[in-house]
């Protein structure tokens, strides 16, 4: 269902597309709703365990892979077309110590080169949005393992929007709104790909620093926070997207959905 107004997006994509704003401008590190609080809500819900081989599919910096490798003892191969992001994630990952069960590799989603069946499940946080969607869900099918899952965190419409709710958040969000599902029409998609559905949940959208600060830590949200009081135009599109979640609340949210391969 196209919710939004669909057009190609012409803009810098640090200044408009808000995750590469995050990502790029800000520098932050989990870039995905709900952050590592929906990612430990996604991991509890499909019962993520230590004999358990996971794909995170657009990984970005590797925060998620990280986490889940911390916490779970899980093997977890990070992957994303962003060489830059692939260097922090496994710089990172040799920090923290776990690089005996991290791995990562420079892959498109929409493309994966595994064989068929090789883990467990997957996950898929705020990276579906860039892709075709369809495609990818059935290629990332393929590769998981007779009974195993796949767990998204996609941003998703609560309702239908009015146009001008609709245009206003495809101006500031750019490529992530016009690919944005309702939050059954992320169901379907999930179940005409493959999965049983057997966990689905809307929850709202908040973009503020004691948020931040749960997931990126002091000295990562004091470096964001010194970027916002100087960087005009970071102060700028902070305040923009923070004021943007806020007042389109009733419609616009993330959800969280884990599916098992039929």
């Amino acid at each position: 269902m196209e919710l939004a107004q669909r057009k190609q997006c012409v803009c810098e994509p640090d200044k408009c597309d808000t995750f590469q704003f995050m990502a790029k401008t800000l520098h932050m590190n989990v870039l995905h709703p709900g952050g590592f609080q929906g990612t430990e809500l996604l991991a509890e819900q499909i019962g993520i365990s230590e004999n358990m081989t996971i794909l995170d599919a657009g990984c970005g910096s590797g925060s998620s892979s990280i986490f889940l490798a911390r916490r779970y003892g899980c093997r977890v191969v990070g992957i994303d077309i962003d060489h830059s992001s692939l260097s922090k994630a496994y710089a990172m990952a040799q920090r923290k110590g776990v690089l005996d069960h991290v791995a990562f590799r420079h892959m498109d989603i929409g493309d994966l080169t595994f064989q068929d069946q090789t883990f467990d499940g997957v996950l898929v946080q705020a990276a579906l949005i860039f892709t075709h969607k369809r495609k990818t869900l059935h290629s990332i099918h393929s590769k998981i393992r007779s009974g195993g899952f796949i767990g998204v965190i996609e941003l998703a419409w609560k309702t239908i929007p009015p146009k001008n709710v609709a245009t206003r958040v495809q101006n500031i969000l750019c490529e992530a709104a016009g690919n944005t599902e309702h939050h059954s029409d992320w169901i379907k998609l999930l179940d005409q790909t493959g999965f049983t559905v057997v966990y689905a949940e809307l929850q709202d959208l908040n973009f503020s620093f004691s948020g931040m600060l749960k997931n990126e830590g002091f000295v990562s949200t004091l470096r964001i926070a010194l970027k916002c009081a100087f960087d005009k135009s970071a102060k700028s599109k902070t305040r923009q997207v923070t004021k943007l979640f806020k007042e389109t609340r009733e419609y616009l949210g993330y959800g969280i959905y884990v599916g098992r391969k039929k």
